[in-house]
């Protein structure tokens, strides 16, 4: 059996209105939530604020005046094929970056997007940045930008819960 507001006594009803009216403001006012409205309504998926805010900040703007020709977003590098070796399954190593941005003048800039938290939780992060460098970005001439973002564990758990609550 499902309840109603109209249901509950007087004095439940009232508290369980204020509530609910709480919470619709507290949405309304969010701007994390707005954030990842615009977003998907724009088609794009992002993996936290920081991405979000450095795409509408510094490539939107680029891509609208033509100095960005093209924004990839979450291109992968393969850095190790698959194989064996002496009897062990050696998986393939991959490096995904958060955008390769394809500059007017012809350069390319790999920019990867981390907060502190997740920075230091990603513990292969600095091998696979460093031979993601010298086997692929330096060789080809790519230019590569790393953004360390102050966005907390809770901040990128609350981003991941919206991502798969807005549709």
């Amino acid at each position: 059996m499902r309840m109603e507001l109209k249901d509950l006594p007087p004095h439940y009803r009232a508290q369980a209105e204020k509530l609910l009216a709480e919470q619709a403001k507290k949405k309304k006012n969010d701007p994390m939530l707005a954030a990842m409205q615009q977003a998907k309504a724009a088609g794009r998926d992002f993996d936290s604020m920081g991405e979000y805010e450095f795409y509408i900040g510094a490539v939107l703007p680029k891509l609208a005046t033509g100095e960005i020709k093209a924004c990839e977003q979450h291109p992968r590098f393969l850095l190790f094929p698959a194989g064996e070796y002496g009897g062990v399954a050696l998986h393939e190593i991959r490096y995904t970056a958060d955008f390769r941005l394809d500059y007017a003048d012809g350069a390319v800039e790999i920019v990867e997007v981390k907060s502190k938290f997740v920075r230091k939780m990603q513990r292969d992060y600095p091998v696979r940045r460093r031979i993601f460098i010298e086997q692929i970005a330096r060789p080809a001439g790519w230019r590569f930008r790393e953004i360390i973002t102050a966005d907390s564990r809770d901040e990128i758990k609350r981003w991941r819960e919206l991502a798969r609550e807005v549709k």
